[in-house]
């Protein structure tokens, strides 16, 4: 039941503005009071025990109080944060925050002071973006650490950050940092238009939020860039981008995005250029492998025997043999078993998923080829496209893929190569017609742009390419 509006006026009273603040809070049992005298003034300390600091709260507030024998309340406290309200709604929204009331008889505000209590979690390796060489801290779930991250690598006055609050019934702190000389305003402005316009009551996820930072809801490919390294970040803000660190996240999201962003990892730039360009080489080759191995297995098969040489289509057709179920039947089963096994080994404890992923592997993998369900060549197939998108870096990416995928399959088995052919060619429109925040997608491809797609693919040294363009300068 809501209390009406008078209900949250200060009184002179502080008796009533205490009898308020319970009530404000249904009476719960969380809320704690301690009553003093200032001066010879009444006066009591309101907080919450889950949220406060008891011993900050002891040494910071209420001991100067006790000690005090003159002067404003303001200026006893030891405390940086202090605020003034003359609401009573917004001081329950501040004791929420962790910050303890101070009533005062015959005084019509109270004082709000930070004596929060925060869940300390230490600065551990990035779980999801491991590195040989570089650094090996990772984002943890507090916003304000991550920022400190950040400042710690970028000392630098031009770095802005703006701080938002979403959610009326358990606000949510959203942070949106930016270099004031080399990011797009127009850009900054957007996202943040988009950020106002969250009228969500309750914020389950961040990714309730960042749902609606995205340009076109359709696509299946990602277009915000996830990522749990504070040097990766900079390395964003430092190249025009936005970033946006949500409080109980332990990644920063980075806008805008292109395509050729998801395959860059921070050890390319920790090795030699040459094993930096090879293995780059590598994961855009996984990605043809992701999409293309299963579909022309299954349009050789269905369609094109004779590409093969004699010798390989005697050997394809005896594993064939016996087999009840055209290719992509085989495909879909294989690719299930392969996701069940995926997602059940990221829910179980990690003591149980090592022994999940022997028995999905060897037992589950040889039975359903003794049983003539699946062939061996399509357990070939299937494993290499398996591992060819196990090697991208980048979650979001991998899905797509796997995503997009499909309905390929699907063409190569009805068209044959002529299908593949086509479901690439859409494919290509797709990502060419894409964009992030008026950044073309498949950029340096659409618009083509011969000297950025050199240094997008080969990663040369610095001394031939000495300036890079900022791809938030496209439009």
């Amino acid at each position: 039941m809501e209390l009406p509006q008078d209900s949250f006026q200060i009184s002179t009273e502080i008796k009533t503005n205490m009898r308020k603040l319970f009530d404000c809070f249904h009476s719960s049992d969380d809320i704690r009071t301690r009553e003093f005298r200032l001066q010879g003034v009444q006066g009591a300390i309101l907080y919450l025990n889950a949220a406060t600091n008891r011993d900050k709260l002891q040494s910071d507030v209420l001991r100067p109080l006790l000690e005090s024998k003159e002067g404003l309340l303001e200026d006893i406290l030891p405390i940086l944060d202090i605020e003034i309200v003359t609401d009573l709604e917004m001081a329950a929204a501040g004791m929420l925050q962790g910050k303890c009331a101070i009533l005062l008889d015959q005084r019509v505000d109270i004082i709000l002071a930070d004596v929060s209590a925060s869940i300390e979690r230490s600065i551990a390796e990035s779980q999801n973006e491991q590195v040989i060489r570089g650094s090996h801290e990772g984002f943890v779930d507090d916003a304000e650490v991550n920022v400190q991250l950040i400042h710690r690598r970028l000392k630098n006055p031009n770095l802005i950050e703006r701080d938002f609050t979403l959610g009326a019934q358990s606000p949510t702190v959203v942070k949106l940092l930016y270099m004031s000389e080399l990011a797009d305003l127009r850009v900054v402005d957007e996202v943040i238009a988009k950020l106002l316009i969250n009228e969500d009551e309750y914020i389950k996820s961040p990714g309730q939020i960042l749902n609606r930072l995205e340009n076109s809801w359709w696509s299946p490919f990602p277009q915000m860039l996830y990522t749990e390294r504070p040097d990766t970040t900079v390395s964003h803000l430092m190249e025009g981008r936005v970033i946006l660190l949500v409080d109980g996240s332990s990644f920063a999201v980075v806008l805008p995005v292109t395509f050729f962003m998801f395959f860059q990892i921070a050890d390319d730039f920790n090795v030699r250029w040459w094993n930096g360009t090879f293995f780059r080489f590598l994961r855009f080759i996984s990605v043809m492998i992701g999409l293309a191995l299963p579909s022309v297995y299954i349009a050789i098969v269905s369609n094109h025997f004779e590409v093969l040489p004699i010798d390989l289509l005697f050997s394809l057709k005896a594993s064939l043999e016996n087999i009840p179920f055209n290719p992509l039947i085989e495909a879909l089963f294989m690719i299930t078993v392969l996701e069940l096994l995926r997602e059940a080994a990221i829910r179980l404890p990690k003591s149980i998923a090592s022994t999940l992923s022997i028995v999905g592997g060897l037992v589950i993998g040889s039975e359903v080829v003794n049983a003539g369900l699946v062939s061996t060549t399509m357990i070939v197939v299937i494993s290499l496209t398996a591992v060819a998108s196990f090697s991208l870096p980048s979650h979001e990416m991998r899905l797509a893929v796997r995503l997009v995928s499909f309905p390929i399959m699907i063409a190569s088995l009805l068209l044959g190569f002529a299908g593949i052919a086509f479901s690439f060619s859409l494919l290509f429109m797709h990502l060419s017609k894409l964009e992030t925040y008026g950044v073309p997608y498949f950029y340096p491809f659409t618009p083509f742009q011969p000297r950025r797609i050199l240094t997008t693919l080969v990663q040369l040294p610095k001394r031939i390419f000495r300036r890079k363009a900022s791809d938030r300068r496209v439009s």
